[in-house]
């Protein structure tokens, strides 16, 4: 079953089209790479699968609903089901990595204070960043900040994750840490979008990518097809990006 359905996506700003004709799925416990060259919208994509850019026309379909059209009211329900992991983390500055963790609990959930502390000890420790739990973010290196990003985004039990260039900027440890956390969730069933020019954690990490390229999504490969050079154009660019 397709959890994310996206059907002729269309988006322009300034009067310049970015995407034209976008028409991807990606099924239940799947973790889809979305792959293109610089510029190509593939953030625009991500953020408008949970509203915040509103398509100029086709459908957005998430978990049997279509979200394209819904109010910000609305959306907030399917905010609940789709976690958002930014690149930088964009965790509340002014708040330690507990009370950033404990605000959608607060937020979404009736959880009393006792809960919230306990799921948060579990969710940190599952994570190795318990020793952070009462830091603030400017205290934390950059790999941390994005670790309790994704600590976050999983505190009330999304279906669906969309990873942001989870591993931009990090050094060879927090870059598999976030592999090994992404591959953690994967077996917990969590359906996934991974946008990335970290080409080597994408094959690690994803099961299929897809090739944005002219407005629409130019080429479908498994990871299987890459590996036995079966993977069309999107093997040429994997290739062309790890220097291959």
């Amino acid at each position: 079953m397709a959890i994310i359905d996206v059907r002729h996506f269309a988006k322009s700003f300034s009067g310049k089209a970015i995407h034209k004709d976008v028409t991807f799925t990606v099924e239940e416990g799947e973790c889809v790479g979305l792959v293109g060259g610089s510029g190509i919208g593939k953030s625009v994509v991500l953020r408008s699968l949970i509203g915040l850019e509103k398509s100029d026309s086709g459908e957005i379909w998430i978990d049997g609903q279509e979200i394209s059209k819904l109010s910000e009211r609305d959306l907030v329900e399917v905010r609940k089901k789709v976690a958002y992991v930014f690149q930088n983390g964009a965790l509340f500055d002014s708040m330690s990595v507990y009370d950033n963790l404990a605000y959608p609990l607060r937020e979404h959930t009736p959880l009393k204070e006792a809960q919230i502390r306990e799921r948060i000890r579990e969710q940190l420790d599952e994570f190795g960043l318990i020793e952070a739990i009462d830091k603030l973010p400017a205290q934390l290196s950059g790999g941390m900040q994005k670790r309790v990003g994704l600590a976050r985004a999983m505190m009330i039990g999304p279906k669906v994750i969309l990873y942001d260039e989870p591993t931009a900027g990090l050094d060879p440890y927090n870059t598999i840490k976030i592999q090994e956390l992404v591959l953690r969730l994967k077996k917990k069933g969590v359906t996934s979008v991974f946008v990335t020019h970290d080409m080597p954690t994408a094959l690690n990490v994803c099961d299929r990518f897809c090739l944005l390229a002219n407005g629409r999504v130019m080429d479908e490969a498994t990871v299987e097809e890459v590996k036995l050079n079966k993977g069309g154009k999107i093997e040429q660019f994997i290739a062309g990006e790890v220097g291959g």
